[in-house]
């Protein structure tokens, strides 16, 4: 009896572990669902247009050849102005933590001072390059444009403030 009990438990043991190992297969087993859904995204992307100089202006329907050559040259400008913008700042802010560390003399006033009239000339340039942007456009398009869509759709892939959605760069970022 003793021998017949044993035999049994061991069988259950058996099956037991077995069972329990072929559960744990993990991503070591080839997934045919996950593999369906990569290719599937990877589909999805290929339809997608490329992100890149012109993707904030995507969204627009029936811009001309004319618009987008106009509002290609006015973001060239634009990111070359910002570039500017982003080394000048730089500068201030080493020369800031330079001051503060006390390995420089100067003051520390002045130094915000001149970062915050340097952020207040690229916000005012960059109002003035939207409107540009917007001069360009037709009445429906400026709706599509204006829209809160369009105002979310950037480096963040669309993902703004809005959607409660914050990235790292949110918050004490380059400015």
């Amino acid at each position: 009896m003793k021998a017949k009990m044993i035999l049994l438990s061991m069988g259950l043991l058996a099956v037991f572990f077995v069972t329990d190992a072929m559960a744990q297969r993990g991503r070591r087993a080839p997934d045919v669902r996950h593999r369906q859904m990569t290719d599937q995204r990877a589909d999805r992307q290929a339809e997608r247009p490329v992100r890149g100089m012109m993707e904030y202006c995507m969204l627009i329907p029936d811009l001309t050849e004319d618009q987008e050559e106009s509002i290609r040259e006015l973001r060239l400008e634009q990111m070359e102005r910002n570039t500017h913008h982003r080394n000048k700042m730089d500068e201030l802010r080493v020369g800031k933590r330079n001051i503060m560390a006390g390995t420089t003399e100067g003051d520390v006033d002045e130094v915000i001072d001149k970062m915050t009239d340097l952020r207040n000339t690229q916000m005012k340039e960059n109002v003035r390059h939207r409107e540009a942007v917007r001069d360009l456009l037709t009445d429906d398009q400026r709706v599509i444009f204006d829209s809160k869509v369009m105002r979310r759709h950037d480096h963040r892939g669309g993902m703004g403030r809005d959607r409660g959605y914050h990235s790292p760069r949110q918050g004490r970022g380059r400015w």
